[in-house]
């Protein structure tokens, strides 16, 4: 197990976890557990990995230095998947401090048994000199995304390790960007976004006017999953910003569950109105929800750019269909209403008795910070060829208002 050298004197010294499939609520295919060496006169370690995965991250280091031989640890972030090596690294390094935001150390705490931990606490635009040329330079970000997360920059080599921004949830033998490939690189990126900063984004805009204010130049971001940006650092922060200011393209997402085939026939009839005037859609079946191409997950990563959301649903005991409620209830979580600009959506489905699904979708919708356009539309059992007619005019409506908007 080799250490990578990402810049002079930093080398990526992480971990790999090839078989994880499901972290935060949503499917990935693998990730890998970023930490990074820095060599100067002194050795700092920036943060670590998940339990079980220390063995590639020590062998890592020693493929560039005695493990012993590190002077300090620099924690980004308190959770698991970032500090599961510490207790293992504090029987190895008892006495090397542990630099943190004050937030982190009452984190720490409750994860670990840290009697005797010597935590040094940081606050922004306070340094670490390393010597040789290597200076670390922290700038907290709380929030982004737990209250003791921060962020650490190598001012020489204009390196920054912004722990979770930024990142993405793959396994593979790609290390940077470019060899991965731009489109892939932020396909994974959007996901993540997606999935775990949206709601975040007011803070992330402001921590990167803030960033931009300080004239600090980013050669590479060095993230705590995923590959790291070299080539496509412009791409990155002008995609970021776009997605935190909600700008959307002429799409629509439909996302429903069905039950006899009902509910299907609209979707596919609301689908086609959309097309027809010229806006794209995406059809999502969620079905039981672990399918690839069907996950809530990859759904709300296409609501991210699409200026609409259309939910259906069957009424199954005078309430939702199930995998439409878990989709709702992991959609709030995200909190879409969040992102600068308005997205707006309605809710569809059928019924053999009392119906009034549609009500609780579009309830949940609003919940969600989606600007509910109208009653939504709701059938009894089989749509017939006029209510499907009703469908397809009711999509292209959609489609004309998301071209106005």
């Amino acid at each position: 197990m080799k250490a990578v050298e990402i810049s002079n004197g930093v080398y990526w010294v992480g971990a790999i976890d090839w078989n994880l499939r499901d972290y935060h609520g949503y499917t990935l295919p693998g990730t890998t557990y970023n930490a990074y060496l820095i060599v100067g006169e002194k050795v700092a370690l920036i943060d670590n990995t998940y339990p079980g995965h220390e063995k590639q991250m020590i062998e890592r280091i020693k493929s560039v230095v005695d493990p012993k031989k590190i002077d300090y640890i620099i924690m980004n972030h308190v959770e698991k998947d970032h500090s599961g090596a510490l207790p293992m690294l504090q029987k190895m390094l008892p006495n090397v401090p542990i630099y943190c935001t004050e937030n982190a150390v009452k984190g720490f705490g409750k994860h670990y048994d840290t009697v005797g931990w010597n935590f040094k606490t940081v606050k922004s635009l306070e340094s670490l000199s390393l010597g040789n040329g290597k200076t670390l330079v922290f700038l907290e970000a709380p929030m982004l995304h737990w209250p003791d997360s921060m962020f650490t920059y190598l001012a020489e080599e204009k390196v920054l390790f912004p722990n979770d921004a930024f990142g993405q949830h793959i396994a593979g033998c790609e290390r940077f960007d470019d060899e991965l490939g731009k489109e892939e690189s932020l396909k994974h990126a959007k996901k993540f976004f997606a999935n775990l900063i949206v709601p975040l984004a007011p803070r992330v805009i402001k921590k990167l006017d803030e960033v931009t204010n300080l004239k600090v130049e980013i050669k590479m971001i060095a993230p705590s999953h995923g590959v790291i940006w070299r080539s496509y650092v412009g791409d990155l922060l002008g995609s970021y910003v776009s997605w935190c200011k909600g700008e959307s393209r002429n799409k629509v997402t439909i996302v429903y569950d069905t039950m006899h085939g009902s509910t299907d026939a609209m979707a596919k009839m609301l689908a086609e109105g959309i097309m027809a005037e010229g806006v794209e859609v995406k059809v999502h079946i969620l079905k039981d929800g672990k399918h690839e191409g069907t996950h809530r997950s990859n759904v709300v990563t296409d609501v991210l750019d699409s200026k609409a959301i259309l939910v259906g649903s069957p009424t199954l005991q005078n309430q939702m269909y199930p995998t439409v409620a878990d989709f709702l209830c992991y959609l709030k979580g995200v909190e879409p209403g969040k992102l600068g600009k308005k997205k707006i959506g309605c809710a569809f489905g059928s019924h053999g008795g009392h119906g009034g699904t549609i009500k609780l979708i579009n309830a949940e919708l609003k919940a969600a910070g989606i600007e509910v356009i109208n009653d939504g539309y709701e059938v009894y059992y089989k749509p017939d060829d006029a209510e499907q007619k009703q469908c397809y005019e009711m999509g292209k409506e959609i489609a004309r208002r998301v071209k106005a908007m």
